[in-house]
């Protein structure tokens, strides 16, 4: 399975019960792959059925970044539909052999952030997000949350003391 430093990194943290794990990094820095990458690992490897959630501003966002990943991840790792996970294209849930699901949806629909609930939350480019919407995710996800973005500006991840929390873990890539 491919390693980075971003993905060993993102793992020790979830491991040692952070509450959110902050990746701030530029661009092509690997953060996005990296990320899918480790949830690919844990929902072929998962003892117990885990829901994990993928979320960004709009599906084409989702489409041109963590969904190409996914399917580069898959194939990379020799992986086979309908063998390994089944998908279901129109909703765009990936469910693995374990039970585990990784589910991709966009924020651009308040109704899509409210209702379900998860183990696992990344929301791809954070800073694209609302606060309110990342506050609906947040409360219905059970575990861990992941965020990724390019820090070009302030907003509410830093505005609302995130940054600081003690359950807050950043890492920093290039």
């Amino acid at each position: 399975m491919y390693s980075s430093r971003i993905y060993i990194d993102n793992l020790a943290a979830w491991k040692e019960g952070f509450r959110l794990i902050a990746n701030k990094g530029g661009t092509r820095s690997g953060k996005t792959y990296s990320l899918v990458s480790l949830f690919v690992s844990v929902a072929i490897n998962s003892k117990r059925k885990r829901i994990i959630d993928i979320v960004s501003e709009s599906l084409p966002h989702l489409k041109r970044g963590s969904l190409k990943d996914i399917e580069d991840i898959l194939q990379n790792e020799d992986l086979t539909e309908d063998i390994d996970y089944t998908l279901n294209r129109s909703d765009h849930i990936y469910t693995f052999n374990t039970g585990t699901q990784i589910r991709f949806f966009s924020a651009d629909d308040w109704g899509k952030v409210k209702g379900s609930r998860r183990d696992v939350l990344f929301i791809n480019e954070c800073n694209r997000v609302s606060w309110e919407i990342y506050r609906q995710l947040a409360v219905r996800t059970t575990e861990v949350i992941f965020l990724d973005w390019n820090p070009d500006s302030e907003f509410w991840y830093e505005l609302n003391g995130l940054n600081t929390k003690d359950n807050t873990k950043e890492i920093h890539s290039t």
